[in-house]
């Protein structure tokens, strides 16, 4: 009877050791993989440093360099400082990269961030699993995630996709541990972290039913006690995207207006942001991601291959739902969840697949679910052909085959891992940021003017304080607006301004075949003329607005 119950003790604590340290190998082999395909990118040898897609990177890293310069987020055009269209989160998170890297190397604020923030949950997932003494599901769970095309696509990228996916996760993961222990203070932690997630991207709205998990403990002390804990809950939601409605309302003069009032005012004042009519074409996209038919481009084809998830993740997720145990809580999650994907299906933009990286997230929980089940049975002997099968997905899943890499392609016999280690090759330039750096490194002791159809903003946030960039007309990306305006009226204005205070004009353009295009929108101004700016060393073409001499002839620029 004592050899029996003393055996059984050794024989447990071999097998959590040895689940222990199998959890700790796939983290280690997560990381691994999580340091070749995105923390060791070369940024400067690939296009990247343009900040792409327009104009979201750029009005991100144009908020950070504003707070970190004076205080307030904002963007600039000309002389004017003017509110972004997006919440002020992502770049309060990149104001600690602006601070350590050197400032010619700021533009990588953006990009750490993300790699940073990717890490980080990368860690949070494994240690959670951990916390619930599943350590070898927790290895399962975090090489499913750094794996998943969507996650270290975006981790590279300098979008808000990861750093809200982050923390709606984190609130996800409160939230249960809150129900599962009935202990409130980690579900205000959540309605906290979901609350936060709301001034990193507007959309974290749409998981607010999560916050129902407060409704789910036990009345203990009385009805009135739970409703207080209850509206306590919503409370701290709300003065946790505080920020967020302060800066609405001092921009905006309403808590429930943002930028996209300012910079789409067609489809805001119209209600055409969310629309019942946009979902079936949404639903084609998607459908054809889950599919592997062509697509169209979007910003995952910026980062990576294009590909967010792959058939085999969709399959173990199917499988998956067999598995979980209804619960109040999985309830509450299912309401958010369907929710959020909802609402992405009415949005205007919902077709691109990064507005669904939470939830893609989130369903690795469910995901991982078969490939325990499968592990347990195949180290016990049972069940040893549906385990295997299961294992399969699972490889296919983490292998990221069979996929679609590429901009509308119609092979499907892609790896996304593969690709991934080869992100970066063959290298190339980023034209635009060469451009201001040229200019810069040429005329940086000037102050001045200058025109270019490189994005203003991008321009104003990257070039010394003592220039001004604006567009040459009012081919640009901030035309859709109703209540501002730049063509070329406001550029002649702008030059005429610049000329009256002794500053010089110049015009920036990415290349000679480009100003050559492009050199006739530039205002004309009577007895001034665009002259060349010769500069061997420089790929950018820049002109100088000089002044026409009595004899006829342009003064030759200094």
């Amino acid at each position: 009877m004592n050899r029996t119950t003393a055996v059984k003790p050794a024989s447990l604590t071999e097998l959590a050791s040895g689940q222990f340290l199998a959890g700790v190998l796939l983290l280690v082999g997560s990381l691994t993989f999580y340091y070749f395909a995105v923390l060791r990118i070369d940024y400067k040898k690939t296009t990247l440093l343009d900040l792409g897609p327009y104009p979201d990177a750029t009005e991100y890293f144009a908020q950070a360099q504003a707070l970190s310069r004076d205080g307030w987020p904002s963007i600039q055009i000309g002389y004017e400082r003017l509110p972004s269209r997006y919440p002020c989160g992502y770049p309060v998170l990149m104001l600690p990269w602006l601070k350590i890297l050197p400032k010619p190397d700021a533009v990588l604020a953006p990009f750490r961030t993300s790699q940073t923030m990717g890490l980080a949950l990368l860690l949070a997932v494994f240690v959670f699993y951990a916390y619930l003494a599943m350590p070898l599901t927790g290895g399962f769970a975090v090489l499913l995630l750094a794996t998943l095309p969507g996650f270290f696509t975006f981790c590279r990228s300098s979008l808000s996709e990861v750093s809200a996916s982050l923390l709606v996760v984190l609130a996800f993961m409160f939230g249960y541990l809150g129900v599962k222990q009935e202990r409130r203070w980690k579900i205000y932690l959540s309605a906290f972290l979901l609350g936060l997630s709301l001034n990193v991207r507007l959309q974290s709205l749409f998981f607010a039913p999560s916050l129902l998990a407060m409704a789910l403990l036990p009345m203990r002390g009385g009805r009135l006690r739970w409703f207080f804990h209850c509206v306590a809950a919503l409370l701290v939601f709300v003065l946790a995207a505080s920020p967020m409605l302060i800066l609405n309302t001092i921009q905006f003069h309403s808590p429930f207006k943002t930028g996209y009032d300012l910079w789409v005012s067609y489809f805001s004042r119209h209600h055409l942001l969310f629309c019942l009519r946009y979902i079936p074409k949404n639903v084609l996209i998607f459908w054809r991601e889950a599919t592997l038919q062509p697509r169209g481009y979007d910003a995952a084809n910026i980062f990576g291959t294009g590909t967010s998830f792959v058939p085999p993740f969709v399959f173990l997720i199917c499988a998956g739902l067999l598995f979980i145990r209804l619960s109040w809580f999985v309830c509450c999650a299912f309401v958010a969840g369907l929710g959020s994907f909802l609402a992405t299906l009415c949005y205007r933009f919902g077709g691109d697949v990064r507005f669904y990286l939470p939830l893609l997230i989130l369903l690795i929980a469910v995901a991982v679910l078969p490939v325990t089940w499968a592990a347990k049975h195949l180290f016990a002997g049972k069940r040893i052909v549906i385990a295997l099968n299961v294992f399969i997905l699972f490889a296919a899943a983490c292998l990221g085959f069979p996929s679609r890499s590429g901009y509308n392609t119609r092979g499907v016999d892609r790896s996304q891992t593969w690709d991934a280690l080869h992100f970066t090759i063959p290298p190339s330039q980023s034209i635009q940021f060469v451009a201001q750096r040229d200019f810069a490194r040429l005329l940086k002791r000037q102050p001045g003017i200058v025109l270019s159809d490189i994005d203003p903003v991008f321009l104003n946030a990257l070039l010394p304080r003592s220039f001004v960039a604006a567009p040459v007309d009012g081919n640009h990306n901030y035309k859709w607006s109703y209540t501002w305006r730049y063509d070329r009226p406001q550029a002649l204005a702008l030059v005429e301004h610049g000329l009256q205070q002794s500053l010089p004009i110049y015009a920036l353009f990415t290349s000679g075949d480009e100003a050559a295009t492009k050199q006739s929108r530039l205002p004309n101004v009577p007895e001034y003329e665009w002259r060349v700016l010769d500069d061997p060393k420089a790929n950018a073409v820049i002109l100088k607005l000089t002044p026409i001499r009595s004899d006829g002839m342009a003064a030759v620029p200094e």
